[in-house]
């Protein structure tokens, strides 16, 4: 298997399917294990899709599965680092998992 980097937009589209169904499975077996596992490298496929392009450093969104804003503080590759508003500590997530507010 390639890595998502080295993938082309379409690539990427086809493999994002492909996990879709791999998530549904799973969900249907109720393996939510495997769910989330899955549900991560759709994640990271999706972020790589995206790219960063279309996301800002200072700017709050919200993140998939987070009720709290999100306030990115910096880029480092397909990922967003930044804080959950009224936390302190520094996380990182995919950009595939932003949302705009």
């Amino acid at each position: 298997m390639r890595l998502f980097s080295q993938m082309t937009l379409a690539e990427l589209q086809e493999e994002m399917e492909r996990l879709r169904q791999e998530m549904d499975d799973a969900k249907k077996r109720g393996d939510l294990s495997q769910y989330h596992v899955v549900e991560r490298k759709f994640f990271i496929a999706k972020s790589y899709f995206v790219g960063t392009d279309g996301f800002r450093v200072g700017k709050s969104y919200r993140v998939h599965g987070h009720e709290a804003p999100f306030t990115v503080d910096y880029f480092n590759g397909v990922f967003a680092w930044g804080r959950f508003q009224g936390n302190g500590e520094q996380l990182g997530f995919p950009v595939g998992m932003l949302e705009e507010e």
